[in-house]
């Protein structure tokens, strides 16, 4: 059966006008096409939907019954293109962003708050994760996008850089290098370092950091997450080198903090979502969004540049 989407339609004002003529107008084509269709639309179902007289029309017991479900399926149809209307207006939709927990909770919540005041009928969702966990719920669908810092080898997906903030040393408030102008790799080589296990993208920066300076990072202590090596660092256990972000963790009354230099060693910040498959309208607003911030301006980057300064 070959019933096409105009036939209906022209049955239905038929149906619900009494009149091919009216139909007709109402359809913007002339009586003998409205005719047509609907002599079509009989012709597929092989039944007779209307009685025709000069003077009247009138539905057969069919197209009653077949009215009634025309009209809901008219209905519904008219309501699925709305709401694929209120989607590409940004209207509704749903956005699923994972991304670590410390840029979960600094860098993120003003972004969304922003967000939703420009799009309320769009749900957010925040799937606040432990780093390697992140970019797992991208490939399998369950996010529509990640925030954090990955690996360059990630071929499969495609990335948008937010900002870039170099790797910091963190010292107790005590330690000497917090008197120092400035601080290299180099001034780590009698230190006892802490940095993340191996698997993070952070501990392969700070071995960069270290090769690049001619030394081989052989860490006093590992962690797998940065509020460990913060805590590490207040016991005074050695100098924990982590982003710069990650400093927002830290209290400032105990804990120092500066960039390492020679070479300046930065970390990017990327949005990044399956290279496949196209964004939905409201998970592509959410991105154009997130473009259009000044990350420069964030908690801990003012805070870095101060602290730089004052030593």
């Amino acid at each position: 059966m070959n019933v096409t989407l105009r036939q209906l339609r022209a049955f239905a004002l038929v149906a619900r006008l009494g009149s091919f003529t009216r139909a007709a107008e109402a359809m913007h084509v002339t009586q003998g096409a409205l005719s047509l269709l609907v002599r079509e639309l009989e012709a597929a179902m092989n039944t007779r939907l209307v009685d025709r007289t000069t003077r009247s029309v009138s539905l057969t017991a069919t197209g009653t019954d077949f009215f009634a479900s025309t009209q809901r399926l008219l209905s519904d149809l008219e309501q699925a293109i709305g709401n694929v209307d209120k989607l590409v207006a940004k209207q509704r939709g749903r956005v699923v962003v994972a991304a670590p927990v410390v840029l979960s909770g600094n860098l993120l919540p003003p972004i969304l708050a922003g967000f939703r005041q420009l799009y309320p009928g769009v749900e957010l969702v925040l799937n606040d994760s432990l780093p390697n966990e992140v970019l797992p719920q991208v490939r399998t669908g369950a996010a529509d996008l990640a925030i954090g810092t990955f690996f360059r080898t990630e071929q499969d997906l495609q990335r948008r850089v937010l900002f870039k903030e170099a790797m910091v040393a963190v010292f107790p408030a005590s330690h000497p290098f917090a008197r120092a102008k400035r601080l290299t790799w180099k001034d780590l080589a009698s230190t006892p370092v802490l940095v993340l296990r191996r698997g993070s993208v952070f501990r392969e920066l700070a071995e960069a950091g270290f090769a690049a300076s001619g030394l081989t990072l052989e860490p006093e202590f590992e962690s797998n997450y940065v509020g460990s090596l913060l805590g590490l660092t207040d016991a005074g256990l050695g100098v924990a080198i982590v982003p710069g972000y990650a400093t927002v963790l830290s209290d400032e009354s105990r804990i120092a903090w500066k960039r390492l230099e020679k070479p300046v060693v930065e970390r990017e910040v990327s949005v990044v979502h399956r290279a496949g498959p196209s964004l939905s309208p409201a998970a592509q607003a959410f991105v154009d969004f997130l473009l259009k911030q000044e990350f420069t301006r964030h908690p801990a980057r003012t805070r870095g540049k101060q602290n730089s300064s004052s030593a």
